[in-house]
């Protein structure tokens, strides 16, 4: 009589292990500005962000329709620490929150909208004409250069992209 045992012992164990759940996390910068803006009190703070950044599999947009627009080398811009440039991005969704907006006043091209530590986030526009949105706006418009442009290797983060309500104003994160 010839023994099965063992050959289906070993063919179960394959198949369990073929069938086994692989982590598969996904974290996406775009959704965590969404929850400051909606659950300040519950939301991750900014190191919390990066580190689930760090630990994802994937750092994904959760729906950018500008990123065609999204530029994630723009010339003479030097890549920011993840987590200043984070904290930059959780301090203009607050501000947003509380229904202040980020401007450029007229006859300027450019206005830092944020400075911590190394990072900085510098609202642009091309037109002469005084150009302002809801600061979360300028926070998801990063938070999209994030989805796109974070990079886990050295933790480091640039880039430019149009800020959702106004087509006519360009949030930038670089190097302070």
């Amino acid at each position: 009589m010839v023994n099965f045992a063992l050959p289906l012992f070993a063919l179960g164990m394959a198949a369990s292990i073929a069938a086994s759940p692989v982590a598969d996390t996904t974290f996406s910068f775009s959704a965590w500005v969404e929850d400051i803006i909606a659950n300040p009190d519950t939301a991750l703070s900014a190191d919390e962000a990066v580190d689930a950044a760090i630990a994802a599999a994937n750092v994904t947009n959760s729906g950018n329709l500008l990123s065609k627009r999204l530029n994630c080398d723009p010339p003479g811009f030097r890549p920011a620490p993840a987590r200043d440039a984070a904290a930059c991005v959780e301090d203009l969704a607050r501000k947003g929150r509380s229904g202040i907006d980020c401007v450029i006043p007229a006859g300027q091209s450019n206005i830092q909208m944020c400075r911590i530590g190394n990072a900085v986030i510098v609202g642009s526009r091309a037109d002469s004409a005084r150009q302002s949105a809801n600061c979360n706006d300028v926070a998801r418009a990063i938070g999209f250069v994030f989805d796109s442009c974070y990079r886990p290797q050295d933790d480091t983060v640039k880039g430019s992209e149009i800020v959702p309500t106004n087509n006519r104003m360009q949030a930038n994160v670089n190097r302070a």
